[in-house]
């Protein structure tokens, strides 16, 4: 049924279910969405095949090509009509540089293809495994890179010479909240691969340790922000804020004495607070715009009045989730759709598309442990007693510390734990033993221990001691 839907054209006379998708249940329309790019990808793998085959054939039939240097140039031309996957070749040392030379410039129909992770150390021979584990932690490590508020160029700031980190990404102290640095120095193409890398991740079916507000999916799916609540989660105090001017009551004073706001956006911006009056100009300035008297020009702008608060609301609101970021906005949006088709994305609201970018981040125990298969153990063990027992002790943040320790995803996916697997294997028996895990198959290597405090001790220690690519 979605495969019908995603060729089929609307007329006066018939229409098809799925152009309505709230009749269908959320995980319904994860499940064609995953059809749909499924069916893509086969696509893509079959054509590539196919033109690999007549390759062989031509090349190994001497009555057509008799010439090997003929051949060689042949094979070389058509590399890239014939590979099978989409293969990125990452350096531990170097993640996000190395995604970024492994995606520029690649084409939609090397992009469509199943993807293949090639890690290794630099200066030997040994790479990792990839039976889906290996993509998970390539995924977490190197977006968490990518949105760190910490990285990205150093420059100077305008009025002294401090000099400040300006990166890519702001996140929010309270909601850990991530969102684009407005007027950043970084270059367009850099916001346009971390959306690649994102559309990659979601194309083949993996979550993100990502946590953006909802306005950013209903950008992606072209819908506006224009509501208080569609801020909320992202800037709860803005949205506080600005509430309580729309509500506020004139007999207890003006909005103009009360508040005494201007019809201005304020941003801070490479070390500096940057206002423009609203409405005046739908450009914001960028870095190549700032010279030394960008951040500082005093503001003509009128003051916020019971008469225009209504439209204060919505400009202010307009301003912080478009124009302040409108340049990044748009790059990562084309970066976003280099794999994700945009009818397709078309069966989810911002709710679900927000569950399948970044999973669902709340770890139900007692799901955990109903869908979790045993190796060596069984489940009325007193050591597997007391490894639940642990585990339900700890707050979220520690069981995704588990879950990532064990999967390379800190995130439940869509529709639940159901849909993952999570093993526990006997692992020898002594004190001295820590656990471990095999992320490619979703596996704990736990050990037995004389006691619950003994494997409590240790297990806290694999814990908060482990960093970087799980091995099978």
């Amino acid at each position: 049924m979605p495969l019908e839907w995603f060729k089929f054209e609307s007329n006066r006379k018939t229409t098809h279910l799925l152009d309505y998708p709230y009749l269908f249940h959320p995980m319904s329309l994860v499940t064609y969405f995953r059809a749909i790019n499924y069916s893509r990808m086969n696509d893509a793998y079959e054509t590539a095949k196919a033109k690999r085959g007549f390759m062989d054939w031509t090349t190994n039939t001497k009555y057509l090509v008799t010439d090997r240097e003929i051949m060689v140039n042949l094979e070389r031309n058509l590399a890239l009509a014939i590979s099978e996957f989409l293969v990125l070749k990452i350096r531990r040392t170097h993640i996000l540089v190395d995604a970024f030379d492994s995606i520029w410039r690649r084409e939609r129909r090397e992009l469509m293809r199943p993807l293949k992770i090639r890690l290794f150390e630099e200066g030997t021979s040994d790479q990792a495994q990839d039976d889906g584990g290996v993509q998970q932690e390539f995924f977490r490590l190197a977006i968490a890179e990518a949105l760190n508020p910490d990285s990205g160029m150093c420059t100077r700031s305008i009025l002294g010479n401090i000099l400040i980190v300006a990166g890519l990404f702001t996140q929010d102290k309270r909601t850990k909240m991530t969102w684009f640095q407005s007027g950043s120095p970084e270059p367009l193409w850099r916001f346009e691969l971390i959306g690649m890398l994102v559309s990659l991740a979601v194309y083949n079916g993996l979550t993100l340790p990502v946590t953006f507000p909802k306005a950013l999916y209903r950008k992606l799916l072209d819908e506006e922000v224009s509501e208080l609540h569609h801020i909320v989660d992202g800037w709860p105090d803005f949205e506080r804020g600005l509430k309580a001017i729309l509500e506020w009551d004139e007999s207890d004073g003006t909005v103009e004495d009360t508040f005494g706001l201007t019809y201005e956006f304020t941003a801070d911006q490479l070390g500096e607070r940057l206002s423009r009056e609203m409405g005046v100009s739908s450009r914001w300035p960028q870095f190549s715009d700032w010279d030394a008297n960008v951040a500082s020009n005093p503001s003509d702008a009128p003051p916020v009045t019971n008469e225009n608060r209504n439209n204060y609301v919505s400009d202010f609101i307009h301003y912080l989730t478009d124009v302040s970021i409108q340049p990044q906005l748009a790059a990562f949006k084309s970066g976003f759709f280099a794999c994700i088709d945009r009818r397709a994305l078309g069966l989810f609201n911002a709710d679900i598309l927000q569950s399948v970018v970044e999973g669902i981040q709340t770890i139900d125990i007692s799901e955990m442990r109903h869908v979790t298969d045993y190796n060596g153990w069984d489940s009325t063990h007193q050591s597997i007693k007391d490894f639940w027992s642990i585990v339900e002790s700890y707050d979220n943040s520690r069981k995704r510390k588990l879950l990532e320790f064990v999967t390379a995803s800190d995130r439940v996916p869509v529709g639940g734990m159901k849909n993952m697997v999570f093993i526990i294997n006997k692992n020898g028996v002594g004190d001295e033993r820590l656990p471990s895990s095999s992320t490619c198959y979703g596996v704990l290597m736990l050990p037995q221990y004389t006691s619950k405090e003994a494997m409590k001790k240790k297990l806290d220690m694999a814990l908060d001691n482990t960093e970087g690519f799980g091995l099978p």
